[in-house]
């Protein structure tokens, strides 16, 4: 956010009410006003950050990243339009800072200011946007999605590709005395080294998440304008005191994820960039779970590459670690025997051109907020090696992630 857009609200110290509160505020000043709100944590990083955008309307924008102004967007994984929802920064506030900053001097903007001091006073739960009724939910038995994953293995056993990515979801009450604001905030305390968001749009309903795989990444570094995806594949729970040294993988697993390696390094090809730094692949830790990890960087000013990130958006999304290889055949493998709409889950989202950076991570370990209940999503690799018990099991340890989570911040005073 340039400096010279931003007018300063200095009225209150915002620096006096912690985040939880401050998150709190920005969330019901969204509900009651029919705002969309975003909050996130970038991996490793202590800042914490809430938009609001006070336009009364929920906008959608091209994936030209390098022209919209600060804000935040959020994709559904099957996106054919390439427009996505997309959050603009009006009030913006970052922890730990005295200010909350606005874009825009607009009797709008003011009125919703002033709206969102007053609930800084008030203690009531965190009110978020519900999703349209009539959406689809797949709370699918056991066997019924071993089945599936048998499917997945006789087809690739066919030649029909070589990984697909089926997924599952399933609806879990809220515990008693849920908040949205206080699960973020025990997200965030959960999982480090994860990007942690919230998103509530109107008419489209509310989203919670920490995902641990990078999508696309802009930023500086040195004075040099960077570019960084990630291959992420593989999983197995973290066991034993040093389980990132001591991890074994099998056959399965390591294949995967050069699967994925494999499919990034075609992408740069398609575009012709030879110019990247590869690094893995390494274990690492998201919660309490492993995978297998490739790190992938470009200098965007030697490359003279300006809009990298645009590009690779489109070349990427949907990546073969939520879809499969090749991926067209694996998206219509997914299409035909999923049965039903993953809508959010396993699409991208995140902030953009904020601080003149852009973080988007694929949508992953993550939960649609719905009426007194949460749907939970996860999904599992699937290679000629696997087994339908593990893949189940797998998808169970993942969502089991979320629902501990929310159990945890329910009991927190």
């Amino acid at each position: 956010m340039k400096e010279s857009e931003v007018i300063e609200s200095r009225e209150i110290d915002w620096s006096e009410y912690t985040f939880d509160n401050i998150m709190r505020a920005f969330i019901n000043t969204s509900y009651y006003n029919q705002l969309s709100v975003a909050a996130w944590r970038l991996p490793n990083q202590q800042a914490q950050h809430v938009i609001l955008d006070t336009s009364g309307k929920a906008s959608l924008t091209d994936w030209q990243l390098e022209e919209l102004s600060p804000g935040f967007i959020a994709s559904p994984f099957i996106n054919p339009e390439e427009r996505s929802p997309y959050i603009q920064a009006d009030i913006y506030y970052r922890s730990g800072k005295p200010e909350c900053q606005t874009t825009s001097s607009s009797s709008q903007t003011t009125e919703v200011y002033a709206f969102l001091h007053q609930q800084l006073q008030k203690t009531e739960s965190a009110k978020i946007h519900t999703v349209p009724r009539g959406f689809s939910y797949s709370n699918l038995e056991p066997t019924n999605f071993k089945d599936l994953v048998g499917k997945a293995v006789v087809a690739i056993e066919q030649g029909d590709f070589k990984k697909v990515v089926p997924s599952r979801s399933k609806l879990v009450p809220f515990p008693d005395n849920f908040d949205a604001a206080r699960t973020f905030q025990q997200l965030c305390d959960t999982y480090p080294a994860a990007f942690i968001s919230l998103f509530s749009i109107p008419g489209v309903g509310s989203w919670m998440g920490a995902s641990p795989e990078i999508l696309v990444s802009t930023y500086r570094q040195e004075q040099r304008k960077m570019f960084r995806t990630i291959a992420l594949a593989g999983t197995q729970p973290v066991h034993g005191k040093d389980p990132l040294k001591n991890a074994a993988w099998r056959q399965k697993e390591i294949e995967e994820q050069a699967m994925v390696s494999r499919y990034i390094i075609n992408c740069f090809k398609k575009i012709r960039l030879r110019e990247f730094e590869e690094d893995g692949p390494k274990t690492t830790a998201a919660g309490n779970l492993l995978h297998l990890r490739t790190d992938f960087t470009v200098d965007m000013d030697a490359t003279n590459f300006p809009e990298l990130g645009s590009v690779m958006l489109r070349l990427l999304h949907p990546t073969s670690a939520v879809c499969g290889m090749p991926k067209e055949s694996a998206l219509n493998f997914i299409q035909q025997h999923e049965g039903y709409d993953r809508s959010f889950f396993s699409g991208f989202l995140g902030p953009v051109n904020m601080q003149d950076e852009t973080h988007l991570f694929v949508n992953l370990r993550c939960m649609q907020l719905l009426d007194q209940q949460a749907a939970l999503y996860a999904g599992a690799g699937v290679t000629i090696d696997s087994e339908p018990q593990r893949e189940w099991e797998e998808t169970e340890l993942k969502m089991r992630t979320m629902q501990q989570v929310m159990e945890t911040a329910s009991t927190v005073d």
